[in-house]
């Protein structure tokens, strides 16, 4: 009998250990199979099944939110930059540049145009009209952005520009937008003159015309170009050139050796790097648009376009009760405010300290007496140096890099390349001694007129 029990009790726990093995067994197999579960998102709405898949949850680490930080230095090493090993000034001084950069996007990466910005359905409002404004008080301006169908958006990202002007008197100030990622936007102003003064707001672009200059510039970092002239004897070539060039021809490598920013050009077919004797500015490459995105960048209607006031769009400022003014000279190293100054009466007016002001040659002669001066930039700079020439009688302009001076690299090291206007240096001799000018332009960037104090 005890025996029968025995062989009954051994069957019981075999056929209870089998059954624990194969729960095992299916449990196993559940949970190796789970990740790849796939879930119909789209059966309620009754259109063609689509499927996704549910990525795990990621775990980042310091180190990756560390490299997540100084990206750019990764995309310059990627673009052909030599200077792998940046110091902690210049980390901080590219991570601030590329933060001043970002700006805020859409939620999702393509919205149609119906549901973008549009500046005639907004009007903008100034808070408080009603109270008298003082010289030295603050203004504040809101409005709200509605997209083509009208309705309110619920994100921010677009591309205000504000001032505040009276044109009689040739008085201009710029304004301080606030975006609060919800559609709606606070401008601040500083009322700085006495007077009835206007206010302007402009949409430049819409927060999805932003976008799309966003994945230009990440993608196609080459879509404005720059060529150089290559000659030797009676054979001349022309070759595109730039930071960073797909290497789908032979390369002329021009880096400055010194500071490891890249330069190249496509070698010409029939000459050496060597030969090339100027460098210009090239072409916009056209066509880079997808789909609809060329209604985001539409003049007359979402491009620079003024954004009207709900009702009158000026207020009158009357002189300050307290004494306002400042008494300290400025000196470079001083903190920029928002705004740094003004114009009044045509003069640029800084908030902070006195500017030196240069009205007639002579003060200009009696301050460059005994100095050298290097203008260094773009289209901007040379409307400087040609000003300068202009107004100071007495100085002459001289090319130090006639035509035909070849810029290609020398003793190994790599010339930097200079723009279509080339370097130019002015000296006189007079009674006051000698004194040089020179100036380099490094290309086209934009055209205004020089400002009305050296």
């Amino acid at each position: 009998m005890d025996q029968a029990a025995r062989q009954m009790s051994l069957a019981v726990s075999l056929q209870r250990s089998i059954f624990i093995l194969l729960m095992l067994v299916t449990v196993f197999m559940l949970y190796i199979s789970f990740p790849n579960v796939k879930f119909n998102i789209n059966l309620i709405s009754g259109s063609d099944s689509h499927w996704i898949r549910y990525p795990s949850p990621k775990v980042y680490s310091t180190m990756q939110l560390a490299g997540q930080k100084t990206d750019w230095i990764h995309k310059l090493v990627q673009f052909g930059y030599l200077n792998h090993s940046f110091s902690p000034e210049e980390r901080s001084e590219g991570t601030m540049l590329m933060n001043m950069i970002e700006w805020p996007r859409p939620r999702i990466s393509k919205v149609p145009l119906l549901k973008s910005s549009d500046p005639s359905r907004v009007h903008f409002v100034i808070l408080d009209s009603g109270k008298t404004f003082y010289v030295g008080d603050q203004m504040q301006v809101m409005l709200r952005m509605f997209d083509f169908e009208g309705n309110p958006k619920q994100y921010g990202g677009d591309y205000l520009q504000a001032r505040i002007h009276t044109p009689e008197l040739k008085a201009g100030s710029a304004g301080t937008v606030i975006d609060n990622q919800n559609g709606f936007y606070y401008i601040n102003f500083t009322l700085l003159w006495p007077g009835r003064v206007k206010v302007s707001v402009t949409l430049v672009h819409p927060s999805e015309g932003v976008q799309v200059l966003h994945r230009l510039r990440e993608e196609r970092p080459d879509r404005v170009n720059f060529k150089s002239a290559f000659k030797f004897r009676s054979i001349s070539e022309t070759t595109v050139c730039n930071l960073y060039l797909s290497p789908t021809k032979p390369l002329c490598n021009f880096t400055d050796l010194r500071t490891g920013e890249p330069w190249f050009c496509y070698k010409p077919a029939k000459l050496p790097c060597t030969s090339r004797i100027n460098h210009a500015k090239g072409v916009y490459i056209k066509g880079l648009l997808n789909g609809d995105e060329i209604n985001l960048f539409r003049r007359g209607s979402n491009l620079k376009q003024p954004i009207l006031p709900n009702s009158l769009g000026y207020i009158t400022v009357k002189p300050s009760p307290h004494a306002v003014g400042v008494s300290k000279e400025c000196v470079r190293g001083m903190p920029l405010l928002s705004p740094s100054g003004y114009y009044y009466k045509d003069l640029w007016n800084p908030i902070t300290c006195n500017i030196r002001r240069f009205e007639t040659s002579e003060k200009i002669t009696g301050c460059l007496r005994g100095k050298k001066v290097y203008l260094f930039g773009d289209s901007t700079i040379r409307q400087w140096f040609e000003y300068l020439t202009m107004f100071v009688p007495g100085i002459s302009v001289t090319e130090v890099f006639p035509a035909g001076t070849n810029f290609g690299a020398k003793s190994g090291r790599a010339a930097k390349p200079v723009m279509d206007c080339g370097e130019f240096r002015s000296r006189t001799t007079g009674k006051q001694g000698p004194r040089e000018t020179g100036y380099r332009d490094r290309g086209s960037v934009g055209s205004r007129r020089p400002a009305d104090s050296p």
